[in-house]
């Protein structure tokens, strides 16, 4: 399909960029007249959106939207610890966050993509965050989302829709580009000494794609299941995620996305459909994680199924 808003910048193949196009659409979630989302059929197919959706629309809905959400308990916990800015709550601060981000606040619903009532790590000290929750050590996740949300600027977030990504910011990072697997760290020098560069534009908008990747607790409570995600935690869990080529209401996506989650075997059963709901490919990540302190990053992705 040539008609539409075509977002160069944010490739299918890349979690980050896959990501970042859901927050597109979730950046007009409180609009009446809302974008459909779909994927070019190129060799690294890319996001597209209607064409009254344009690159100025997108930018000024962005900052408004990131205005909002910053002021979202969601994102501001307000219990005057280290959990207000790494997400790790204990289990009365849990329940607590949660309860404070049940109304239709812009922003509230990323609340129940990080974390789930119930769902603490094996000491049952603190909440176990979303399979998808990337960060460990002096690295946090709620400060780092507010530092983009806040920081981002127009030439950044045009960078990062229509690309190509220059990688030339010193913001922090949630680890979401595939680069930033170890696969990718081929270098002159040790980059553990320099300052990693980022895309924060594709970053900003990820954090609201985020949104639309609800965590569960599970039965026996050993750990916070994440919509995408399965497998272990600490070793070859995977991201999962599907590609479309007709344009998807919200509403449509989430359905979609709900639809090709999974190992390969729930993967093959729901396949039958995939064609006729326009999916041309699902692609899937290892992810893996640090010995030490449980850092996340993407493996380089592969395709799970494709329409052929």
């Amino acid at each position: 399909m040539k008609d539409g808003t075509h977002l160069t910048g944010l490739e299918g193949t890349n979690p980050l960029g896959f990501l970042a196009a859901l927050g597109v659409q979730v950046l007009f979630e409180q609009e009446k007249h809302q974008p459909k989302l779909w994927w070019s059929k190129d060799i690294i197919p890319h996001a597209i959106v209607d064409t009254e959706f344009d690159l100025d629309r997108i930018i000024e809905q962005a900052f408004q939207t990131f205005a909002l959400w910053l002021k979202s308990p969601a994102l501001n916990p307000g219990f005057g610890n280290k959990a207000d800015d790494s997400g790790k709550f204990k289990p009365d601060e849990l329940r607590e966050y949660i309860k404070k981000n049940l109304s239709d606040h812009a922003g509230n619903r990323l609340a129940s993509a990080l974390v789930a009532e119930g769902s603490l790590d094996g000491a049952g000290k603190v909440a176990k965050p979303s399979d998808l929750y990337f960060m460990a050590g002096q690295l946090k996740f709620l400060q780092i989302a507010r530092e983009l949300l806040e920081n981002v600027d127009r030439k950044l977030l045009i960078e990062g829709l229509a690309g190509p990504w220059s990688y030339s910011s010193k913001l922090s990072s949630l680890g979401w580009d595939i680069t930033d697997d170890r696969n990718y760290a081929i270098a002159a020098a040790n980059p553990a000494k320099e300052k990693k560069l980022t895309n924060p534009g594709a970053e900003a908008l990820a954090i609201l794609g985020l949104s639309r990747h609800p965590v569960f607790g599970n039965r026996d409570q050993t750990r916070t299941l994440t919509l995408g995600c399965a497998g272990p935690w600490r070793r070859n869990g995977t991201y999962t995620w599907p590609l479309w080529t007709r344009p998807a209401t919200p509403r449509m996506v989430r359905s979609i996305l709900a639809h090709t989650t999974g190992e390969d075997d729930t993967i093959s059963k729901r396949s039958h459909w995939y064609i006729g709901w326009g999916i041309s490919l699902v692609m899937r990540s290892v992810i893996r994680r640090s010995d030490q302190g449980g850092y996340g990053t993407f493996s380089p992705p592969e395709i799970a199924w494709s329409r052929g």
